[in-house]
């Protein structure tokens, strides 16, 4: 086998990976298009490129039919790209978004790394206290109507620099919020002429449109500015 072929099959092998990482995170965990907000794209152009310079390009440098060594060259190639990928991986893996949530003036994706586990361990409902592993849960905000209850978030905000978004305490069914966000997102649409009520969604990375059923007011697609 010539350096060229071993290269092209490495690089083959590689692309199918990570295509196969990249599909299986967008079919688990990126309903409704978040993908577009969340950095995904980002992240896995970094592992490609990483991948592809830990793997098939030291392929290309080192391999020469009958070298001597070649095959403890090359466990070790597969060792370090194995260890970029994982770490690719985990990386992937605390980025997942982990709650979509609805409030009255916008929607916000949290992912894993931005929530608390102290925070997490007070969530209202019992399912909300694991991070899902397929996929984020819907759910709603709303203002506390109570003065000392919004002097407490302002109080956690200065803090923490976490918002009511941040904070599984604070969250509700996404039923309870449903009305209040159809009707936000309904006067922005009349406000800008838009065809579907729509509301801004917010990520750590990244910023967009979420346009909702005009109906029942739950989330229909993301749409980029």
């Amino acid at each position: 086998m010539t350096r060229w072929k071993a290269f092209g099959l490495h690089l083959a092998l590689s692309l199918t990976i990570i295509s196969g990482i990249a599909l299986a995170a967008l079919a688990t965990w990126y309903p409704h298009g978040l993908w577009r907000i969340s950095g995904l794209d980002r992240l896995l152009l970094i592992m490609l490129v990483i991948d592809v310079t830990a793997g098939p390009l030291l392929t290309l440098v080192i391999y020469r039919p009958g070298k001597r060594g070649l095959a403890f060259d090359l466990k070790v190639i597969a060792l370090v790209q194995a260890a970029f990928l994982g770490y690719g991986l985990h990386t992937l893996w605390q980025a997942r978004p982990v709650f979509l949530v609805g409030t009255d003036v916008r929607f916000t994706l949290i992912s894993a790394s931005d929530i608390d586990p102290a925070d997490l361990a007070k969530a209202s409902r019992p399912e909300w206290r694991r991070l899902p592993w397929t996929g984020p849960y819907l759910v709603g905000v709303l203002p506390p109507a109570d003065r000392a209850a919004r002097s407490a978030l302002l109080d956690t905000f200065i803090r923490t620099g976490r918002d009511q978004e941040q904070l599984p305490a604070q969250y509700l069914p996404y039923e309870d919020v449903a009305a209040t966000v159809l009707a936000k997102a309904r006067a922005n649409a009349a406000q800008e002429g838009r065809g579907q009520p729509a509301l801004p969604i917010y990520s750590r990375d990244d910023e967009g449109w979420m346009l909702v059923d005009p109906q029942t007011g739950w989330p229909d697609r993301v749409r980029p500015r």
